[in-house]
């Protein structure tokens, strides 16, 4: 096993954090590179937000044309005239309910749920005097590092995205490779951490034995 000093210095060196940023998060603090950093990644979250914003209008042309498309192909194989066959004279009236349900959900719910979502992320984008960092926690612990596949993707296969772990008890962060791999299990550290955007984001860590 290295040294404390050294391990520490690998893991700065690794982890994209420096010994002032370390200081400054023992004191309960943000260095003035991690802040700058913060900010950076704020404004381009609301400069990238903008070009969603205000496109209700395109989902419910999306949405309303899969609507269309979808009658038509149920039209074409036989099945409104199975239904007519079978409801009689109630067909009409119970095509004309389900066409205002689905028009209610195409114009006014999945433009609104989808609007509420970018809204949602914009504020994931407000300044740091809008919105401040959460007080820096401090977590001991006997780390866990490790890789972990990807979930299913949209085609039922293996993802081949891997993520990179680091666990502390119950709480898990996301790291980077070399981070991983300087990291040795079950060894005791410290770590100091942030909530952000509703997931634990790592500012910096030591081996304290």
């Amino acid at each position: 096993m290295d040294s404390t000093y050294e391990h520490n210095y690998a893991l700065q060196q690794n982890g994209k954090f420096s010994s002032a940023d370390l200081e400054a998060n023992k004191q309960g603090k943000l260095s003035p590179a991690q802040l700058k950093r913060f900010e950076e990644e704020r404004n381009f979250i609301k400069e990238s937000s903008q070009k969603y914003n205000n496109k209700g209008w395109l989902i419910s042309l999306i949405f309303g044309g899969f609507a269309l498309f979808f009658a038509f192909v149920l039209y074409l194989v036989g099945v409104f005239d199975i239904l007519q066959e079978s409801l009689g004279a109630l067909f009409f009236p119970a095509l004309c309910v389900i066409g205002i349900i689905v028009a209610i959900l195409v114009i006014f719910v999945i433009p609104r749920q989808y609007q509420s979502t970018v809204d949602m992320y914009q504020a994931m984008g407000n300044s740091l005097k809008e919105q401040p960092i959460g007080n820096i926690q401090t977590i001991e612990a006997r780390a866990e590092a490790y890789s972990s596949q990807g979930g299913i993707n949209r085609r039922g296969h293996q993802s081949a995205k891997v993520s990179y772990v680091l666990q502390m008890d119950s709480i898990k962060f996301l790291i980077t490779e070399s981070l991983m791999n300087t990291i040795q299990n079950k060894r005791l550290y410290r770590v100091y951490a942030v909530q952000e955007g509703g997931a634990w984001m790592l500012l910096s860590m030591e081996a304290i034995e």
